[in-house]
C-alpha cells in the first residue's frame, strides 16, 4: 500500500510550524527510518498518517485516500501507529485481550488466531494471561507493536520500536520486522538506533527542524554526514569503516 505526503505542513493551533513542505513516497514493503532531533517533528509526523494529526497544508495520501477526509477509526483499517510510551496505549485486562481488541473491533476473520500469531512473532506467546502491567516496559513495547501487527494494516507504523530492548529482545525485533516486510506490509521506523534498523531499511528521512534534509536510500548517507551531525546521529561505525574496507554497503535480506 502507498504512502504519499504531498508538501505537507503541520502546525498546532496558535503554535509555530512543526512539519514544513514534507514530500516522500513509499510502496509496499519499503521500510523508511525516520531520523532527527527531539521536537523535530518526527512522532508529529506519524500521527499524521491516522488523522489524529491533519495537515495544516498539503496532503497525506494512504493508497490514495486523504487522511485529511477520514476519521482516525476509518484509517484504522489501513495503518496502525504505535506510540513511543506503551502506557499511551495499553488498557485491557490481559495481554492476549489487548492484542485481540483492534482485529476485534476491525471485525476481522479469527481474531483470536491474528492475536496469537501477533503474540508469537513477537515472543509473548507464553504470556497471554498476564495483565500487561506486570509485564516488563520493554515487554509492554513489543506488546504494542504486537497490537498493531494483529490488525493487519497494510501500513506500519511505529515510535522508538527498540527503546529499552535487550539484545536478544532486539534481535527478534527485526526478524519479526523483516516477516512483516515479506509479507509486504509498508513500514515508517522513528528510532535514532541506526546499527539496528538502517541495514533493515530500504529509505531514510532525516527531519530538522520540521523539514527533510535528507530523503534517499541508506548507501547514499556516506556522502550526508554533515545532515546525519545536524540531526544528532552518527553512522555505526560497521557502516563507517566499510568505504575504507573495499566494501559495499550490503542491506539486510534475512538475520
Amino acid at each position: 500500500m502507498s504512502v504519499i505526503f504531498e508538501e505537507v505542513s503541520f502546525s498546532y493551533p496558535h503554535g509555530a510550524d512543526v512539519l514544513r513542505s514534507l514530500s516522500f513516497r513509499l510502496q509496499p514493503s519499503d521500510v523508511l527510518l525516520v531520523v532527527g532531533h527531539n521536537g523535530a517533528g518526527k512522532s508529529s509526523m506519524l500521527k499524521l498518517l491516522n488523522a489524529i494529526n491533519k495537515p495544516t497544508a498539503g496532503r497525506v495520501l494512504i493508497s490514495g485516500t486523504s487522511t485529511k477526509d477520514q476519521s482516525t477509526a476509518a484509517l484504522a483499517r489501513l495503518v496502525s501507529v504505535t506510540f513511543q510510551n506503551p502506557s499511551d496505549q495499553i488498557f485491557a485486562s490481559s495481554v492476549l485481550k489487548e492484542t485481540e481488541y483492534g482485529p476485534k473491533n476491525l471485525k476481522r476473520p479469527d481474531p483470536r488466531t491474528l492475536a496469537l500469531r501477533a503474540l508469537e512473532i513477537f515472543m509473548l506467546e507464553n504470556l497471554t494471561d498476564v495483565h500487561p502491567y506486570d509485564l516488563s516496559f520493554s515487554q509492554r513495547k513489543l506488546l504494542t507493536l504486537a497490537s498493531a501487527v494483529a490488525m493487519q494494516t497494510a501500513v506500519l507504523a511505529f515510535d522508538e520500536p527498540s527503546v529499552s530492548l535487550s539484545q536478544p529482545e532486539r534481535v527478534g525485533l527485526l526478524r519479526a520486522l523483516q516477516e512483516l516486510r515479506h509479507q509486504g506490509r509498508t513500514m515508517l521506523i522513528v528510532s535514532h538506533d541506526l546499527e539496528l534498523f538502517l541495514p533493515f531499511s530500504t529509505g531514510v528521512l532525516i527531519l530538522n527542524r520540521g523539514s527533510a534534509s535528507f530523503f534517499g536510500k541508506p548507501e547514499d548517507l556516506f556522502h550526508h554526514n554533515k545532515e546525519l551531525r545536524a540531526a544528532g546521529v552518527r553512522l555505526p561505525l560497521s557502516f563507517r569503516l566499510r568505504p575504507y574496507a573495499g566494501l559495499p554497503y550490503i542491506p539486510v535480506s534475512v538475520l
